[in-house]
């Protein structure tokens, strides 16, 4: 798995510095709506103007495209059109309220595009400084590199399968465009190819951790239910078996030993789970005779009848138990099996 993410309640400086930035177009926003800005190059506050508005929404913007310079994105497509979008906009607008939204919109926007821009010029950079390592010539396979940055101890590199020389190593480390990455790099490596893999929010990689943490649980559920330690339900067949009327010899008493045959039966026929007279049978049970007593799971348990219970397709399971059903009867051993739609056996131990 190649997602991971970052402890809960870490915030990367890129991240808090968005957040004050959203704060401070929040209050631009209002003091833009209300009139209350006081601009060096315009009236005070009682004198507010549409131009002072305009002026004061050009500030803003000026601001953002001064956050682009900074991050070296400024001439990126995406940024410019924002930009440009962004300062039209504030031309057309004549109301009050239009300087607001325009602020608040396209500042976010800009902020936005200008962080995912930076981040996409990291991508960038460390592909190119994986590119040049010379090890990847000799790689044959597939292998995941993966390149973040915790606050604590900086740019960290997992390289399971050692493609990087430690020259290389150091330099991602010590690249200064690489520290404080907001987004874990992933690059995938097929046969000494290196390309970046597609990032993820980190509310996508939440809902896919989320969504194979279901997945386990679902699959431990069924292995204990599997493997006895949990109720089981579902179609199946309910034998009970008499001792012969009036029998007395020992061959036409029910013994440990045909109760074990008839079970090795059921489970041979695709039984999912056994259960005699709701004693769960599991990896490690036991079907003995102590004395006249049969025990099941170290207990003893009621005869006449003996109930076994099987979770399976009814109909394999009653065929499976003719040639052994009518071997029984003819000692005098008695069978009365009925078909169930719904059985439920009890977990081992309940």
């Amino acid at each position: 798995m190649r997602a991971q993410v970052q402890q809960p309640g870490y915030l990367s400086k890129p991240i808090i510095i968005l957040i004050v930035i959203l704060l401070l177009l929040n209050s631009a926003v209002i003091v833009l709506a209300v009139g209350l800005l006081d601009l060096p190059w315009g009236p005070g506050p009682k004198g507010s103007t549409r131009e002072q508005l305009r002026q004061g929404a050009l500030f803003v913007s000026d601001y953002v495209q001064g956050q682009a310079e900074n991050a070296g994105v400024e001439k990126k497509t995406a940024v410019r059109d924002v930009l440009a979008k962004f300062r039209f906009e504030i031309e057309q607008a004549s109301r009050s309220e239009e300087f607001a939204q325009i602020v608040l919109k396209y500042g976010r926007e800009a902020q936005d595009i200008i962080l995912r821009e930076q981040e996409n010029q990291r991508r960038e950079l460390a592909l190119a400084l994986v590119r040049q390592e010379p090890h990847l010539l000799e790689m044959s396979g597939e292998a995941d590199i993966t390149i973040s940055w915790q606050e604590e101890m900086g740019i960290e590199i997992q390289d399971p399968a050692n493609l990087l020389s430690p020259k290389t190593k150091l330099e991602i480390r010590e690249h200064e465009d690489l520290q404080q990455l907001s987004q874990m790099i992933e690059i995938h490596v097929v046969d000494g190819k290196p390309e970046l893999i597609s990032p993820i929010s980190i509310l996508e990689r939440l809902k896919r951790l989320e969504h194979e943490v279901d997945s386990l649980r679902l699959k431990l559920q069924e292995s204990k239910i599997a493997a006895g330690t949990e109720p089981m339900t579902g179609t199946g067949i309910e034998v009970n078996l008499y001792d012969a009327e009036l029998g007395m010899g020992s061959e036409q008493i029910v013994h440990d030993f045909d109760i074990r045959d008839i079970v090795n039966e059921l489970f041979s026929a695709g039984a999912a789970g056994v259960a005699i007279n709701d004693q769960r049978l599991i990896a490690t049970s036991s079907i003995r005779c102590a004395g006249p007593v049969i025990l099941v799971n170290q207990q003893p348990i009621a005869v006449n009848p003996v109930t076994i219970r099987a979770v399976g397709d009814p109909e394999i399971l009653l065929s499976s138990l003719d040639l052994i059903r009518a071997e029984y009867q003819s000692i005098g051993i008695r069978f009365r099996i009925k078909t169930e739609e719904k059985l439920t056996l009890p977990a081992y131990g309940q």
